[in-house]
């Protein structure tokens, strides 16, 4: 079968984000129905939303990232061979200068080709699924940005894994980038 290196979502900071934001909307919406004496429909609407769009956050059901032997799929985007990649760069910063600061990583990929040529298996999924979050972003025709914090693993973790796959060293600072 060969060699694979699976990450999903970690669901940890999104519930976090999602619950403060759930909790805003919801005094809104108290204080809406308490002063205006409506049904606070914004509010309701907003957290609606925001629950839809963290929605592959909170509760993964696939990968976010798998690496395989013959390339890299990313959920919503889909499989990307090894060839088709040009150079790869790494870069990561921390939030604040705590030493328990979160981590922020990217990885940046420029492809040797345009995405309609280097995606093999596109992931077809359903049109709202655009909508909802992902941890990657297609820059022009052929350059991705992937970031790697908010992952179960560990971005340095997937940075060697990539590595490993590509042959080759990944171009960036090993070390935090202040």
């Amino acid at each position: 079968m060969g060699r694979a290196f699976i990450s999903s979502f970690d669901s940890r900071p999104a519930r976090a984000f999602v619950l403060a934001g759930i909790g805003l909307f919801g005094l809104a919406g108290f204080a809406s129905l308490a002063f205006l004496r409506t049904i606070p429909i914004v509010p309701l609407l907003c957290m609606a939303a925001l629950v839809f769009h963290f929605a592959p956050a909170l509760w993964p059901r696939k990968s976010a990232l798998d690496l395989k032997t013959d390339g890299f799929r990313l959920d919503g985007l889909g499989l990307i061979p090894w060839e088709a990649i040009g150079t790869v760069h790494y870069h990561e910063r921390q939030i604040n200068q705590t030493p328990k600061a979160r981590l922020v990583a990217l990885l940046e990929i420029e492809l040797v080709a345009t995405f309609d040529l280097a995606i093999v298996r596109p992931d077809a999924g359903p049109v709202w699924r655009r909508l909802q979050a992902r941890n990657w972003r297609k820059v022009g025709d052929s350059h991705l940005t992937i970031l790697l914090s908010g992952l179960t693993d560990s971005p340095r973790d997937i940075r060697q894994a990539f590595e490993v796959f590509l042959g080759f060293p990944i171009t960036g600072p090993r070390g935090l980038v202040a």
